[in-house]
């Protein structure tokens, strides 16, 4: 028997009648309730919740309503008590030992008891706002509390808290509809009566609600009805149970693009699958980007210039105007000091598990001599162990956090061993192309050495799920699915991580490709829990449960969409690119895919699910026209480059000089920049003259690209979509292909007089053998010819201390540097 069509006979005898046996507790019989949900008189709104969904669930199953009591009703013959009360303490099952929505079931003769940590979140110690309009009390409340703590002021941390509170306006008519006209007399024996809940209530005694209903067979595999799976049965029971369960991550968080927004479908989503806030270990201030707080306020630019980046001889303090954040010195000790003060404000204040300090996006490196000639990781890293260090003085059982972000995500080889209570968010990974064996070492060799220097728990991991959501309202092309990688991320980080974090394709309160995206989301959900799972396994389940007689063609489908994902698109520039950047072809042939499994299914529930999917997709006739379109206008655009014709030799000095002009308007530049190039065995050469009257203000940066510099982008017949070297006039290289794990191993040198730098580059070019055998180095091509011409482009950013840097372009793009159908064209006679 084939092993999906196996498994799916094997759930469905398992949705059967049950045959009893003595251990048995007999919840509901032939449709008629013979038990009764216990909860406390007084208790927290998760525990309400939990036994509404038990109810739900267990009626949605066999017809049967149970009914919800606060003491046990006499000849009852199975009492289900949920959460703490004085039932649970005289059987003596407790909740200790359990957090992070840990759970335990535990049965007796005419009992079960659902148990786990229930808190709700308490803001009433915090300068915590309960809405929109009330968030100027709120600051105001902050401001006095923080008066005379700081010289300035400091940044409201708490400001949008209130996103995190769900309570629509018609909060009882919406939970009523789903529960009941008793709902709203339940609710009101919660602690505080009050309509809502908060994103960061504690919710463990649900948990083993959810687990309960799992072991029956129930599955959440998507937001709303559709997504979910309840076998009908006449007959419910369970066997004897003793069972404590942990999750393998504490933390498993959606970062909500406000919470307070979405509908209950998908809030409650989430709490089915086990995702929680990470309200525990993290406390509300998890960040990211949380070192804004320290310096963001008007009046410490003011009061505290020093604390700020100096770009160009000035400090970047002009944040609001240029639309930033604005940029940290990390070498300041003022600013040192002050992150130390606020964060032991914060501790003192409001007894917080962490405090993030993790750097503002947008970051430039400061041009300060405490700061120059040291990497970006050196800086973030090194700033936050020093502040890490003195909190630990006098707060070692703190956690503060930062991120291992962009130019600073990997560990810092200056630093043997963080401070203690330093944790590290690995961010954006890349966690679709987990599956690729190139990126899955890279990645690997990146956690280990962040595991050889950070205190054991105290790595985290936060990965942007925002696929979907890229150009908002416009059409998805291909998904990016990817349960295979997450599971694998998530099986390596076992024992090392303590979980996940990150935002999804969210947005204007709604998931954007719920239909697509929901099987990613949902192995991540199960994952987290049980890192140990066989992969194969819990999509086999999930298909066979969820497509039913098109189980098979749809676990084709997922694994086709992952297995040709684009692993080694970089067209969005600087080795960030899109994997679902696939070919014409690769895309046809999934919505092939799925057309197949739709018509095996026909009109049925698996039909409408699968039709879903297909209805998030981009229409397959716009997707062949806008393809073919595409093509048209870069051979279009090819065909009116502008021409740059080098010379054979090694002497730039008798080729042609061609300018570059203003990017934006074409105009000639105030400081002219000219270059020539060559070719000479197997070498490409570029000669760059930058004419600079104010020298004495270039601004070098360490990173290259955020300071003065010249570019050069080559797109030859052997490798699409280009190479691209940056220079400043130090003859520091930022390169990439365009992936930042190329190196063109080119000779650079440069040079400086009173008005005006230099580049001249060569750069090794070899043929396509050698290129395969080793892509990581050297351009791949064949020399320019009129009939197999490169397209290139030459490129300056004149930055000084200038508020917005002046680019020039060989080809101007109207855009940044990373444009190919903008490229010019090369060749050489």
């Amino acid at each position: 028997m084939k092993p999906l069509l196996s498994l799916l006979l094997t759930l469905l005898l398992a949705f059967a009648s049950p045959v009893l046996s003595a251990a048995d507790l007999l919840l509901i019989e032939n449709g008629e309730p013979r038990a009764e949900i216990v909860i406390a008189e007084k208790r927290p709104r998760m525990v309400t919740l939990a036994a509404l969904e038990l109810r739900l669930f267990l009626e949605k199953m066999s017809g049967a309503r149970l009914p919800i009591v606060t003491a046990p009703t006499a000849g009852a013959r199975v009492k289900i008590h949920i959460g703490r009360s004085a039932e649970t303490d005289r059987l003596g099952v407790t909740n200790d030992g359990l957090r992070d929505g840990a759970y335990r079931m535990v049965s007796g003769q005419d009992w079960l008891v659902l148990i786990g940590k229930d808190l709700d979140f308490d803001v009433s110690k915090l300068p915590w706002p309960m809405k929109r309009n009330d968030a100027p009390r709120a600051m105001a409340e902050w401001e006095k509390m923080t008066k005379g703590k700081t010289d300035a002021a400091w940044g409201f941390p708490f400001a949008s808290g209130f996103k995190g509170y769900w309570k629509p306006g018609d909060f009882d008519a919406v939970m009523a509809g789903k529960y009941g006209e008793d709902f709203a007399a339940l609710w009101k024996g919660s602690e505080g009566g009050k309509p809502g809940f908060w994103n960061q209530d504690e919710s463990g005694s649900m948990n083993a609600v959810y687990g309960l209903l799992r072991g029956l067979g129930v599955r959440w595999f998507m937001a709303g009805e559709l997504g979910e799976v309840v076998p009908q049965k006449a007959t419910v029971s369970i066997g004897a149970l003793n069972e404590t369960v942990k999750p393998d991550f504490p933390l498993r968080a959606f970062l909500w693009n406000n919470y307070a927004s979405f509908g209950f479908d998908d809030v409650i989503w989430a709490r089915r699958l086990g995702m929680n806030s990470g309200q525990e270990q993290l406390g509300p201030l998890r960040g990211p980007h949380g070192l804004v707080n320290v310096y963001g306020h008007e009046s410490m630019q003011k009061a505290h210039p020093e604390y700020f980046a100096l770009l160009g001889g000035k400090r970047d303090t002009d944040k609001r105007a240029s639309g930033k954040d604005g940029t940290s010195c990390f070498t300041s000790e003022g600013l040192i000091t002050e992150t130390v003060h606020y964060i032991r404000f914060l501790y003192d204040t409001f007894d917080l598990p962490s405090v993030d300090i993790w750097p503002v996006d947008g970051l430039q490196l400061c041009g300060c001599d405490g700061c120059k000639g040291k990497s970006a990781s050196e800086l973030v890293w090194g700033f936050a162990d020093r502040v890490a260090r003195e909190v630990y003085k006098t707060h070692p059982d703190k956690r503060i956090t930062c991120g291992a972000y962009t130019s600073y995500i990997d560990a810092p080889d200056t630093i043997t061993k963080f401070s203690p209570n330093l944790a590290v968010w690995i961010a954006n990974a890349g966690r679709p192309l987990m599956e690729d064996p190139e990126h899955w070492t890279d990645y690997r060799n990146r956690v280990q050495k962040w595991q050889s220097k950070i205190a054991p728990g105290n790595i985290l991991r936060l990965e942007n799920n925002r696929y979907h959501i890229w150009g908002q309202d416009a059409p998805i092309a291909y998904p990016v699915l990817h349960p295979r990688a997450t599971a694998r991320d998530l099986k390596a980080l076992k024992g090392i991580s303590l979980g996940d974090f990150g935002e999804q394709s969210q947005a204007d309160g709604k998931w954007r490709a719920p239909g697509l995206e929901h099987v990613t989301l949902y192995v991540q959900s199960r994952f987290l829990w049980d890192a140990s799972q066989d992969i194969d396994a819990v999509l086999d389940e999930y298909c066979a449960l969820y497509y039913g007689p098109a189980a098979k063609a749809m676990k084709e489908a997922i694994t086709y969409a992952e297995q040709n994902l684009a692993y080694k698109d970089q067209s969005r520039g600087r080795g960030k690119g899109s994997p679902a950047n696939v070919p014409l072809a690769t895309n046809l042939r999934f919505r092939e895919l799925l057309d197949q499994a739709r018509q095996i299914a026909g009109d049925s529930v698996y039909g409408e699910r699968i039709q879903l999917m297909i209805s998030e997709l981009q229409p397959k006739d716009e997707l062949i026209a806008m393809k073919r379109k595409k093509e048209e206008t870069l051979v279009q655009a090819r065909a009116k480059s502008l021409a740059a014709v080098a010379i054979n030799g090694a002497d730039l000095s008798k080729a042609t000089a061609y300018s570059l002009k203003d990017n934006m308007t074409f105009a000639q530049p105030a400081a002219g920049t000219t270059f020539r190039v060559g070719w000479d065995n197997n070498a490409i050469l570029f000669d760059i003259l930058c004419q600079e009257p104010e020298m004495k203000k270039l601004n070098v940066s360490n990173d290259v690209f955020s300071g003065d510099n010249v570019i050069i982008l080559l797109e030859t017949p052997l490798h699409s979509p280009y190479y691209y070297i940056e220079i400043n006039p130090d003859g520091a290289v930022s390169q990439g292909n365009p992936g930042r794990n190329w190196q063109s191993l080119a000779e650079v040198k440069t040079e400086r007089s009173s008005d005006s730098w230099r580049v001249r580059v060569r750069i090794p070019v070899v043929g396509e053998v050698e290129a395969n055998s080793d892509p990581r180095h050297r351009v791949a091509g064949t020399k320019p010819t009129a009939q197999a011409p490169w397209y290139f482009n030459v490129g300056r950013q004149r930055a000084l201390d200038f508020k917005k840097p002046e680019l020039q372009a060989f080809s101007p793009t109207r855009a940044g540097w990373h444009v190919p159908e903008k490229f010019g064209k090369l060749e050489i006679k």
